[in-house]
C-alpha cells in the first residue's frame, strides 16, 4: 500500500544536520513546496496526455490507448490523494475519521490497480503480436471497459472489507472523531495485516508472471517474424520491458518501511524527515518518470505533446488538420 501518511508521534531527535537559521516552520514550508512542485509537474504532463486522448479520436478506438490513459488517470488520482494527505498532516496533523477513510480507500484501490493495469497492457501487446488475427475480436473497447470495471471492483474489495471490520469493532461515535491519518488507520486485527500483505504479494506476483510470460513469447515471435513484422514485434517487447520497469518502480514503494528503518539505524535523524525523503524519492519521483517516458516514446502521443509544448512556449497552436495528418497511420 502507498505510504499515505506520516507518523506524527513526538520524538527526541534534534536537527543536527539542519541548515542554521531554518526553524521547523520554514523547513515545513520548504518541504511542502517541493511536494507541490513535483505534483504540479507530474500532473501537468499527465494532463497533457489525458487532454490528447480525449481531444483526438485516433486514440478512442484502440484498447491499448484506453489502458494506458486509465493508468495515467489512476496515477493522477493516487498522487492527488497523497498530496492532500501530506499537506493535511504537515499543517493540521489530525483529520476527521470519515474523511481519512475515504482518502485511504481511494489510495489503497488505486495502488492495487497499478500492477493489474500494467499486466493488462502487457497482455494486450502479447495478443497484438502473437495472436494478430484474434486481436480485433479479443481486445474490443467493450471488453476493455468491462475488464477495467472488474479490476476496480477487485481492488476495492480489500479496503471495503477493512471498513466493515472497523464498523464491527468501533462504535459509531468513532466516525465523528479525528485521528492521525496514516496507512495503518484501517488496521484493527492482525488478520487485516496478513490479508493486506497477501494481496500485495499476489497482485504483484501475478503482474510479474504476466510480464515474464508475454515478454518471452513476444521475443520468440520477434525472432521468427518476417522483416516487415520484425520491427513491430521488437517495439512490442520493448514496450513490455518498459511496463516491467514501471512495475519495478511501483514495487519499490513497498520497501519504504524497510528503507526508513535502515536509514534511521545508520543516521540519527528525525523520522519524519526520513519518511519525507523516501516519500519523494521512492513514491513521487518514479511517478513523474513513468508517464513522461511512455508519453515521449509512444509516437502518436509524442506528436501531440510536441504540439502542446509549442503552444506553451511560442504562444501559437498547430492546425488540428495538420496534426491529424501527421499521426494518421502512425502507430507504435
Amino acid at each position: 500500500m502507498n505510504s499515505t501518511g506520516y507518523s506524527l508521534e513526538p520524538t527526541n531527535f534534534t536537527d543536527e544536520g539542519s541548515v542554521p537559521g531554518f526553524n521547523k516552520q520554514t523547513k515545513s514550508v520548504l518541504k511542502m513546496s517541493l511536494v507541490v512542485l513535483l505534483y504540479i509537474v507530474n500532473n501537468y504532463i499527465n494532463g497533457m496526455l489525458i487532454t490528447a486522448f480525449f481531444k483526438h479520436h485516433v486514440f478512442h478506438g484502440n484498447s491499448r490507448y484506453v489502458l494506458f490513459i486509465h493508468l495515467v488517470f489512476n496515477d493522477v488520482l493516487d498522487i492527488s490523494v497523497l498530496l492532500i494527505l501530506h499537506i493535511w498532516v504537515e499543517t493540521l496533523h489530525i483529520m476527521p475519521v470519515s474523511l481519512c477513510y475515504l482518502f485511504l480507500i481511494i489510495a489503497v484501490t488505486t495502488t492495487y490497480n497499478t500492477p493489474l493495469n500494467l499486466a493488462l497492457m502487457a497482455l494486450e501487446r502479447y495478443i497484438a503480436i502473437c495472436k494478430p488475427l484474434h486481436h480485433p475480436k479479443i481486445c474490443t473497447l467493450r471488453r476493455t471497459y468491462i475488464i477495467l470495471g472488474i479490476m476496480w471492483l477487485i481492488s476495492f474489495i480489500s479496503p471495503a472489507s477493512d471498513i466493515i471490520i472497523v464498523f464491527n469493532i468501533e462504535p459509531l461515535s468513532f466516525f465523528s472523531t479525528e485521528i492521525i491519518c496514516e496507512t495503518n488507520s484501517f488496521i484493527r486485527v492482525e488478520a487485516q495485516e496478513l490479508k493486506r500483505d497477501f494481496l500485495i504479494i499476489s497482485y504483484f506476483a501475478l503482474a510479474w508472471l504476466t510480464m515474464a510470460y508475454t515478454y518471452i513469447h513476444i521475443a520468440i515471435a520477434a525472432r521468427s517474424a518476417s522483416r516487415s513484422e520484425k520491427s513491430s514485434a521488437r517495439k512490442a517487447y520493448n514496450t513490455v520491458l518498459l511496463h516491467a520497469i514501471q512495475l519495478t518502480l511501483s514495487t519499490i514503494m513497498f520497501l519504504v518501511p524497510l528503507v526508513d528503518s535502515l536509514w534511521l539505524y545508520y543516521h540519527k535523524q528525525d523520522p519524519r524527515d526520513v519518511q519525507y525523503y523516501t516519500h519523494i524519492l521512492i513514491i513521487l519521483f518514479p511517478r513523474l518518470l513513468s508517464p513522461l517516458i511512455y508519453g515521449i516514446r509512444e509516437e502518436n502521443f509524442r506528436k501531440y505533446l510536441k504540439g502542446y509544448v509549442k503552444c506553451c512556449t511560442l504562444g501559437r497552436k498547430e492546425s488540428p488538420n495538420q496534426t491529424i495528418k501527421q499521426i494518421n497511420g502512425s502507430e507504435d
